[in-house]
């Protein structure tokens, strides 16, 4: 069951209009890269298939050196056919996951200043801390004693 037009309504109904489109326009690319992808690889797979039938034949029949030679570079090419599909549609991934919208780029684009005083002042270590509220507990443990 295809919800791809209930997702359509959704986007189209939610708050951002330019948002909504830039979804359905990333959902659509990623279909299309998939879809290319699914058909390199399918290329790929049936030219490796006749490769590796042609090698299966050539060792029971026999056929000679040159028949070996056609059925491994079928071999070769069905696996660089697949791997280029993969790779392009991984390409392809990198750019679409990298769309955006106008109204999603940081408005400000000056470069930030860096601080005028680099070194922080010195925050107080664990044990001072510690030794301090000690000695707060304990002169109020004296003066409720002396009371």
């Amino acid at each position: 069951m295809s919800l791809e037009a209930v997702g359509k309504l959704v986007a189209s109904h939610s708050a951002s209009p330019e948002g909504a489109q830039l979804k359905i326009a990333k959902v659509e690319a990623e279909q299309i890269v998939v879809r290319q992808m699914v058909n390199w690889l399918t290329w790929g797979m049936i030219i490796l298939g006749i490769g590796v039938a042609m090698l299966v034949v050539n060792k029971y029949f026999d056929i000679g050196r040159w028949f070996q030679l056609a059925s491994s570079c079928l071999l070769l090419g069905g696996t660089g056919i697949a791997a280029a599909g993969v790779l392009n549609a991984v390409r392809q991934g990198v750019n679409v996951s990298g769309m955006r919208s106008k109204s999603s780029e940081l408005p400000n684009n000056e470069p930030k200043s860096l601080p005028t005083n680099p070194f922080p002042e010195a925050l107080p270590s664990v044990t001072e801390r510690t030794t301090k509220l000690i000695s707060t507990e304990d002169s109020r443990i004296i003066e409720s004693h002396e009371q």
